[in-house]
């Protein structure tokens, strides 16, 4: 037997009152002076008996009516054999997801998560399943479910104590919205394949719990396309630093509208921060560069270093901040590669109505490139420079068969050779290699002012006019070409880049794996024959034109934290590369391979590459020892991850994500049984029929009750009048 209301129990006690009532001791009322008794000593009454219960049998009914009304309140029940077993109710399957992000190594962090974790662990049951998955930019399962399924209680939390252990806070940047979706879809997808299987009746409740900080730079993108599952719901266990003071550094890449060549430092505050004053320092040689910054909480600053002090340094540090997992920035130098433009012409470098007169003032100078221009004179060779890597070779007249034979070995192994027909003699001499000759009613070249060509048609999808495709720069009306050789196309390899008003290619290309590149231009840039050298697009056409030739992409030296590095393909006779990272642990590189993924700690990478069999430590050599080069790349800690405010959780319910507990199944039994005993409690329904018999009870007692009083008054009665008669008598 059970009952829903036991409190209703203690209406038991009530049960003391008739006893109360029963042992009070009732004294007359009203008293009757007689005169004669005043002669008398008054004497103490003398006690015959002791109180005494009297009445035991309406005492007892009494007592029982209160009794079953109070049992009747308690809603008794009588169980039997309707009870709940434990496979009856569901057990929980918990992901324990733990931010192990740059974020993460801020003091005190670490700790807290690992309480937060033996909070979790504590409260689990008989049957929970349990797995530990940590995410930054990616997610990793630590400890797996199935690891555990043969395992008890004690044994799955002591899985998860050691897979913490061995785990500590990385400096990737964190991707809350990826992990959470991806441990939500594995759960649904887990909990779909279970309910196939068999006639399983319950399904495990699915729980993630997120051990993180929470910071606002976290990615959240992944959960707006993703439509969260109802049956899985996310429990936060938030850690907080002490000190909420967090500022960061970082350089800015140089602007088109800056004057000078300084560096751009921004430096930015945390919005809960409580200092506002930090220092930039720098090494400057023998000498520390300090840099004051005035900056609020919750804002940035901007400070430029003057161009005398930017020393292509390497490590800029952040003061005056506690928290220094994100102080440092790291900064590759820049390593200028010289390329050399090879001059194929009678024109002196100094005659401004000739070709290389232009050449040389339009080849421009960048950070990362520096283009070197040479005259080839008889008896040089085309490869015979130190000046730098041979980039492209310009051709105006023509040559003797020596250098025509030295040409076309340039060619055979993969240069790139442009040629500006000057004149007809030019043409004639150049018609294998640019795929085309004169046409036969060509007559004489125009040389009058008012007598021009225009070009007409440009394919600005090509790479050489890709920068001018933008409407801003795409107009040449204000070229005027006054004298060109009008060619005839003839090799179907051929592609035409632009043409002038009357058809005649004015730029064409000829690409052939086996005979190298060659660009073609029907009309030189001087003076003379056109206005292109004078216009500002000269300028941009002929170093876009040096930038195919020399076909060495941008090397990006600036990463963040698991980005690829992006490295240059190895060049022939290179056996050996590697990567030294900031802790002086070296990582192999292939030969073919062009990009390296390992940036898992900031500070400065290094490729190092050798012509030996092993890359040496020691210094360059020359000669036929070994050489050893080097590039440098910079790897620094994302920005984002100094977003160290905490993300409010309306912000994460907007995503339609289940924010809350999974019930245990202690609790789940607990309210199921509660539930079947009401439905039990409701059919049968004892407490009516306590109540029927508490009322006959009463309706007995009452009788009783009556019965007794009246038999008592007349007893009472008959004595009193005995005692009269004999009086009388």
């Amino acid at each position: 037997m059970s009952a829903l209301a036991w409190l209703f129990g203690l209406g038991a006690l009530a049960i003391a009152f008739p006893f109360l009532l029963h042992l009070i001791r009732q004294t007359p009322k009203g008293q009757t002076e007689f005169s004669s008794l005043i002669f008398l000593k008054p004497s103490p009454p003398s006690l015959t008996r002791q109180s005494r219960l009297e009445n035991i049998l309406l005492l007892l009914l009494r007592a029982l009516a209160i009794g079953l009304i109070a049992i009747a309140f308690m809603r008794p029940f009588f169980r039997g054999q309707d009870a709940l077993t434990e496979y009856e109710v569901a057990n929980r399957r918990i992901a324990i997801l733990l931010d192990t992000s740059a974020s993460m190594r801020r003091s005190g962090l670490w700790e807290q998560a690992e309480r937060q974790i033996e909070k979790v662990l504590e409260g689990l049951e008989k049957g929970d399943d349990v797995a530990l998955i940590v995410f930054d930019e990616d997610v990793r399962t630590v400890v797996d479910f199935k690891d555990q399924m043969d395992d008890g209680l004690s044994a799955r939390a002591d899985s998860i104590r050691r897979g913490f252990k061995s785990l500590g806070p990385g400096w990737h940047r964190s991707d809350l919205g990826n992990a959470m979706v991806t441990v939500a879809d594995n759960l649904d997808i887990w909990r779909d394949s279970q309910r196939t299987e068999g006639d399983q009746t319950t399904v495990a409740k699915l729980q993630v719990v997120v051990v993180s900080d929470l910071q606002k730079g976290s990615n959240l993108n992944s959960l707006q396309a993703y439509q969260w599952p109802a049956t899985v719901f996310v429990q936060f266990y938030s850690v907080v630093a002490a000190d909420p003071t967090n500022a960061t550094l970082q350089l800015l890449a140089a602007t088109s509208d800056e004057s000078d060549s300084g560096l751009r430092i921004r430096v930015r505050n945390s919005e809960e921060s409580v200092v506002d004053q930090f220092f930039v320092n720098w090494n400057t040689g023998n000498t520390v560069e300090s840099l004051p910054f005035f900056v609020p909480a919750g804002t940035s600053r901007v400070m430029q270093i003057a161009p005398e002090k930017n020393l292509n340094n390497q490590f800029f540090e952040l003061t005056g901040d506690s928290e220094i997992f994100d102080n440092s920035f790291f900064v590759a130098p820049v390593e200028q590669q010289v390329l050399r433009v090879d001059y194929l012409g009678n024109d002196t470098p100094d005659n401004p109505e000739e070709l290389q007169y232009y050449l040389r003032r339009g080849l421009i100078d960048t950070p990362s490139r520096k283009v070197v221009a040479r005259q080839v004179k008889a008896g040089e060779s085309l490869r015979g420079s130190a000046m730098g890597s041979q980039a492209l070779t310009v051709l105006t007249s023509p040559v003797d068969e020596v250098r025509r034979d030295e040409i076309d070995e340039y060619l055979k192994g993969g240069g790139t050779l442009l040629v500006v027909l000057s004149d007809a003699e030019t043409v004639n001499f150049t018609q294998d290699w640019i795929g085309g000759r004169l046409k036969t009613e060509s007559g004489n070249p125009r040389r009058s002012k008012q007598e021009y060509q225009m070009l007409a048609e440009i394919d600005f999808s090509s790479r050489l006019f890709q920068l001018f495709a933008n409407p801003r720069y795409n107009d040449f009306t204000n070229i005027r070409f006054w004298d060109h050789q009008p060619v005839e196309i003839v090799d179907p390899n051929a592609v035409v880049l632009a043409r002038f008003e009357n058809d005649d290619p004015a730029i064409w290309k000829l690409d052939d794996s086996d005979r190298g590149c060659v660009y073609a231009m029907a009309s030189g840039w001087n003076p003379r024959q056109s206005q292109l050298a004078l216009s500002t697009k000269f300028v941009p056409l002929i170093n876009g034109l040096v930038e195919i030739a020399a076909d060495i992409p941008d090397l990006d030296k600036s990463y963040w934290i698991g980005e690829s590095i992006f490295i240059p393909a190895a060049e022939a006779g290179q056996e050996s590369r590697q990567i030294e990272k900031p802790d002086g642990s070296r990582e192999a590189v292939p030969a073919e391979a062009g990009d390296f993924e390992q940036t898992d700690q900031p500070g400065i990478y290094r490729l190092i590459s050798g012509t030996g069999n092993s890359v040496d430590d020691e210094a360059k050599t020359t000669g036929d020892a070994q050489v050893r080069d080097e590039v440098l790349f910079a790897v620094n800690v994302n920005r984002s991850e100094s977003e160290t405010t905490a993300i409010p959780l309306e912000q994460i319910e907007m995503f339609s994500v289940n924010v809350g507990e999974q019930e245990t199944a202690a609790s789940e039994r607990a309210q199921m049984r509660s539930m079947l005993d009401r439905d039990i409690e409701d059919r049968q329904k004892i407490w009516k029929w306590l109540i029927v018999a508490a009322i006959l009870l009463l309706i007995f007692e009452t009788w009783l009750a009556a019965r007794t009083s009246s038999r008592l008054k007349f007893s009472t009665g008959g004595t009193e009048a005995s005692k009269t008669g004999g009086e009388l008598v």
